[in-house]
């Protein structure tokens, strides 16, 4: 396992500083832009959604790479607000991404990480959370069905 961690000013402008992190740490293999794609949902909702976005907030964002997938996890300062599990798409590659409403003001965000995570969970509380998503590496044929229940997802992810 390679692992990778870094935290930023929880304000709008560092969610591009988080893609260009991604970018540099996997380099220009198949798959980045999905990672990014998580990433930056993820750290968008840290800065919107939790304590992180508060004057002085940070947030860190940690990339671990398994033998078949990536794992995204967002830590920020918790918040009234519970990110909650969405109906998920089926999205394989970035192409894929039409098929979302490109109209809607927000709450796509979460949305857009369920469909092109394997597994995503949520765990801490008000005081301080932690938002993660496993994103398939390309070639890897081990792929839940996005309707097995979250437990399941849960167990299988942390053997």
């Amino acid at each position: 396992m390679t692992y990778w961690a870094r935290s930023f000013a929880g304000l709008p402008e560092y969610v591009a500083e988080v893609r260009e992190c991604i970018r540099k740490v996997l380099g220009e293999c198949e798959g980045v832009d999905l990672v990014e794609l998580v990433a930056t949902e993820l750290a968008s909702n840290a800065i919107r959604h939790s304590g992180s976005g508060e004057p002085g907030g940070k947030f860190t964002v940690h990339l671990a790479e398994f033998v078949d997938r990536w794992r995204v996890r967002v830590d920020d300062a918790g918040g009234s607000s519970v990110p909650h599990l969405c109906a998920a798409l089926v999205i394989e590659s970035a192409e894929d991404l039409d098929q979302v409403d490109v109209e809607a003001e927000a709450g796509r965000g979460l949305e857009l990480v369920a469909a092109v995570s394997s597994a995503w969970g949520v765990l801490g509380d008000t005081f301080a959370r932690a938002v993660w998503a496993d994103v398939l590496i390309p070639g890897s044929t081990r792929r839940r069905s996005l309707s097995e229940p979250i437990a399941a997802a849960w167990e299988e992810n942390a053997q």
